[in-house]
């Protein structure tokens, strides 16, 4: 009898997930459980017995409910757009044109898939499964309560999981069709998590925790959540937590949550199955001619600024490459969207100097989304500015100044809007933080797009853009920002505006200007 189809499937993706370790592909699994078992055993009760007492103390309160909904809630929303993420990154169709060769359903073509990546995902479950139940357990819950507690964790996650499995495919269908559909996947891909880090950042540092506390405010938050089936499982836990050891305590209400969930599990299970052979289609893609527009007043002030010469009519080119990928755009939504979450939750309007920090780590990384992609379209469009008289020199004298063009507005805003909105801070003191942030910002424009010269990343998922992104975020401020911070200040009891004058601004500039110096010289000489 022939294996099912979805089964085939399931291998294939597998052994996909598994190719860069063949030699262990067999025993993965075994060492998987391995150390699963250990950790869930031994590690997880050992690490989370410091946070036991703090632990039980919160259970008890007004806000243990809603706040363990809201997490429960962040982990469902993010096991849904993970899925959706990856799928809206990838570019490569050769595993769908096999599956379009062959007599495969579409929703066999799903199911294998997600049975293909769950043991993957299974370790992530098992994970917050067993650091979760370390935390119960020591209240005194009995075994009933704890297979539960482990069985509302798989249903709520893998729910999602399938959920966004099945969200994925109908998003690769629809939008794989045509390269603009795939520019837009790409651009959904990079905002669709911004939510969720607002989320986060509201719970550690925007003092959502001290306002659950409010028994209306938290009434109004269980109410609504408790619409999301992954609240279900959260009153669960909340039961349980109150009452350990009696799983009667509160009458049938923890079995009907549980029960609701499991309904919904098959119920997605069976509406994605159904769902996928309707909706989700393995249509080849298809290809649509772009037709040019005349310049518009911005295209037109771009080229004046750049000379209105040959040089403007490269910076307009540029610019036009930039702004016709909804990717590119997407990430400069994702950082404004950033700044404006920072300043409404982590930035204290109290402390300017906190403010400031913040600033020197977070704008850094707009520099990187904007001039980073000079080597993301890969080298022959390098090789064709090569070729040209004075090609090298006049590509990088155009980018940074697009760079420039793009991250110094934004930046401006953001500074602007911190510095505003703090009472405490003084005029002199805005303005300084103001001029000397721009300053840094502008060196770091430099900074980057010799980096990426120096270091070419051809691809967002090639190690070299991590590390370029790493020594941007990490590197760079601490180096030019905090290291001058802690001599100047600590040791040579210099204020903070000789500090940052005397060796923040310069140093960024110097250091800018040489690495772009070295990123020209090797782009002079790539092969």
């Amino acid at each position: 009898m022939p294996a099912p189809k979805w089964l085939i499937v399931a291998k294939n993706e597998y052994r996909i997930h598994t190719s860069s370790m063949r030699s262990l592909r067999r025993i993965f699994p075994y060492i998987a459980v391995g150390l699963l078992a250990v950790y869930v055993v031994f590690l997880a009760p050992a690490i989370f017995s410091y946070f036991f007492d703090d632990f039980t103390a919160f259970i008890i309160t007004q806000a243990a409910a809603p706040t363990v909904q809201l997490v429960l809630f962040m982990l469902f929303f993010y096991f849904i757009i993970f899925p959706i993420t990856n799928t809206l990154r990838e570019e490569q169709t050769d595993q769908l044109e096999i599956f379009l060769a062959a007599p495969v359903k579409p929703s066999d073509v799903l199911l294998g898939e997600f049975l293909g990546v769950m043991p993957f995902y299974g370790i992530v479950v098992v994970v917050l499964a067993g650091s979760f139940t370390a935390l119960l357990t020591p209240l005194g819950l009995d075994l009933a309560q704890i297979v539960i507690t482990i069985a509302v964790f798989c249903l709520t996650f893998f729910s999602a999981l399938w959920i966004g499995t099945v969200t994925a495919a109908i998003l690769r269908s629809k939008l794989g069709k045509s390269a603009r559909g795939k520019d837009i996947g790409k651009a959904l891909a990079m905002i669709i998590a911004l939510p969720l880090v607002a989320v986060m950042y509201a719970l550690l540092g925007g003092g959502l925790l001290s306002t659950l506390t409010n028994p209306n405010i938290s009434g109004i938050v269980r109410t609504v959540l408790n619409l999301i089936p992954s609240s279900w499982g959260a009153e669960v836990f909340v039961h349980f937590a109150s009452n350990p050891g009696n799983i009667l305590a509160v009458g049938w209400a923890p079995f009907l949550f549980f029960g609701g969930l499991s309904a919904f599990f098959l119920a997605v299970l069976f509406l994605g199955v159904k769902g996928a052979n309707r909706a989700y289609s393995l249509e080849t893609t298809s290809f649509t001619a772009s037709r040019a527009k005349p310049d518009g007043v911005f295209y037109q002030v771009v080229r004046i600024l750049g000379g209105s010469d040959s040089f403007g009519t490269l910076l307009v080119s540029l610019f036009k490459d930039y702004g016709r990928r909804l990717e590119n755009l997407s990430k400069i939504i994702y950082m404004v969207g950033l700044l404006i979450v920072l300043n409404l939750f982590l930035i204290d309007p109290t402390n300017p100097e906190g403010g400031l920090v913040m600033m020197q780590f977070i704008l850094p990384l707009l520099s990187v989304f904007i001039v980073g992609e000079v080597t993301l379209r890969g080298k022959g469009s390098l090789f064709i500015y090569k070729k040209a008289p004075s090609g090298v020199g006049r590509l990088v004298k155009a980018r940074l100044l697009k760079g420039w063009l793009i991250v110094m507005p934004i930046s401006l805003i953001a500074v602007v809007a911190t510095a505003v909105t703090n009472p405490a801070g003084v005029l002199s003191f805005m303005l300084f933080s103001i001029g000397m942030l721009m300053s840094t910002v502008a060196a770091s424009v430099a900074f980057v797009l010799g980096l990426f010269l120096l270091n070419p990343a051809f691809s967002d998922k090639s190690g070299n853009y991590m590390v370029n992104i790493m020594i941007t975020m990490q590197v760079l401020p601490i180096g030019t920002f905090l290291v001058p911070m802690i001599i100047f200040r600590t040791i040579l009891q210099l204020s903070l505006y000789d500090a940052l004058l005397y060796f923040t601004v310069p140093f960024s500039w110097i250091l800018g200007i040489l690495i772009l110096y070295l990123g020209k010289r090797r782009l002079s000489r790539i092969e």
